[in-house]
C-alpha cells in the first residue's frame, strides 16, 4: 500500500492497513523515511519501503551526490518489483503516490476515481473507485477503497506494539516530575508550518492546562517537533507550572508511549491527535477551518468549533484565522471535563 505523507493521514491510513491484515493478506508499505519509525510500531506492517524523498532533493542540489540518488532510487524501485505485488492500494492520491503505485509492477493498481484525486493520479490505476459521498470521513475513504474487494472495518482496533525502551523513556520523564501516580494529559500545541493557519494561542493551552490542573489534578505534558519547541514554552509560562514541557523523544515511538499513557490527548487538527484516536486515546481537538465531520481523530474524544460563518472552508493559509481565535479556553475546558469526568470519577 501507498500512503507517503503526512503524519495524521498516515496514522488514519493505519486503520485501513489493519483491516487488509485482519482479512488475512500481507500488508507492505511505501512510506516517506520520516514517517517509517512509526509504521515499526505496527506489528500487522510486514515490511516497510522508507522513501527518502527530501534526502534526495536535497543531494541532487549536488552534481556529485546525482549517480548515487539514481542508483539509491533504482535499488528501492528493483526492491518493489520483485516482490511481484498481487495489488497496491493508493490511499493518498497524488501524482507522487500514483506514480509509486504504477512503478510498483503491481498487477493490479487500486486509487479513488478521478474527482478523489489530485494531479491525474488516477491515470495510474487499473481500479477506480468512487466514493459515495463527498463528505464521507477520511478513514471511511479509505474503507470504501476496500469494500470492492470484500475486505470490511475489523471490529478489533488496530495493534499498536511499543517497545520497552520507549516506554521506558516515558516513565522516566513522569518519575522526574514526580507525575508517576497522577492522570496525565498531554498538549501539543504546535502544528506544522503547511498548517499554521489551524495554530491556537499557546498561551490559551497554558491557561488551560491550570484550570485542568486546579480541577482534576492531572499532570499536564506539552509535546513538540521541531521549531514548535518554543511555542510549548509560551504554554509552560502561561500555566504558571501546571504544565511542563516534554523532552525532545528520541524517536516518534516514545510520543506514541506517552499518548498512549494518557487520560486525554488535547491539540489543533495536527498529527498527534491521529496518533492518538489510533490508540483509542480519548482526545480534544479543535477545528478551524476544516470540516471535523470529514478529518476528525477517528477515536473518541470531543471536537470543539466555534460559530464563525466562514468555515468550514478550504483555503491554504488565512491572514486572519477568525475561526481558531473565536474558540474560547472555557469552550475547550468544558470539552476536557466532558471526557475526564467519567474516566476520573471511576
Amino acid at each position: 500500500m501507498v500512503r507517503l505523507t503526512a503524519l495524521g493521514d498516515v496514522a488514519r491510513a493505519a486503520e485501513a492497513a489493519w483491516a487488509l491484515a485482519a482479512a488475512g493478506h500481507k500488508v507492505e508499505w511505501v512510506v516517506e523515511e520520516q514517517f517509517a519509525a512509526f509504521l515499526q510500531a505496527l506489528p500487522f506492517v510486514e515490511n516497510i519501503y522508507p522513501l527518502p524523498r527530501r534526502r534526495w532533493l536535497k543531494n541532487l542540489k549536488n552534481p556529485f551526490m546525482i549517480p548515487a540518488v539514481l542508483k539509491e532510487g533504482a535499488d528501492l524501485l528493483l526492491d518493489l518489483r520483485d516482490r511481484r505485488f498481487a495489488a497496491a492500494f493508493d490511499f493518498q492520491g497524488n501524482f507522487r503516490s500514483g506514480m509509486v503505485t504504477f512503478l510498483s509492477g503491481a498487477r493490479r493498481r487500486v486509487g479513488f476515481a478521478h474527482r478523489a484525486t489530485y494531479e491525474a493520479a488516477s491515470l495510474f490505476y487499473t481500479k477506480r473507485v468512487r466514493l459515495p459521498r463527498r463528505r464521507l470521513h477520511r478513514v471511511m475513504q479509505s474503507f470504501a477503497l476496500l469494500r470492492p474487494f470484500g475486505i470490511t472495518p475489523p471490529q478489533a482496533p488496530p495493534p499498536v506494539s511499543i517497545q520497552p525502551q520507549f516506554l521506558r523513556s516515558v516513565e522516566e520523564f513522569l518519575y522526574q516530575h514526580k507525575a508517576l501516580g497522577k492522570p496525565l494529559v498531554v498538549m501539543h500545541p504546535g502544528v506544522s508550518g503547511f498548517g499554521a493557519y489551524k495554530r491556537w494561542e499557546a498561551r490559551r493551552y497554558g491557561e488551560l492546562a491550570l484550570r485542568l490542573k486546579e480541577r482534576f489534578g492531572v499532570f499536564v505534558a506539552l509535546t513538540w517537533a521541531g521549531a514548535e519547541y518554543e511555542t510549548a514554552l509560551v504554554a509552560a509560562r502561561a500555566s504558571k507550572d501546571a504544565a511542563v514541557v516534554a523532552p525532545r523523544f528520541p524517536d516518534i515511538r516514545s510520543l506514541l508511549a506517552l499518548i498512549r499513557r494518557a487520560s486525554l490527548l488535547v491539540a489543533a487538527d495536527t498529527g498527534p491527535a491521529h496518533l492518538a484516536a489510533l490508540l483509542r486515546t480519548p482526545t480534544v481537538t479543535l477545528f478551524g477551518p476544516k470540516n471535523p465531520q470529514i478529518y476528525r481523530p477517528w477515536g473518541p474524544g470531543e471536537v470543539v468549533t466555534a460559530d464563525v460563518p466562514c468555515r468550514p472552508c478550504n483555503k491554504r493559509k488565512c491572514k486572519d484565522p477568525i475561526c481558531m481565535r473565536s474558540i474560547t479556553v472555557d469552550m475547550v475546558y468544558q470539552a476536557c471535563v466532558s471526557v475526564l469526568a467519567p474516566l476520573l470519577s471511576q
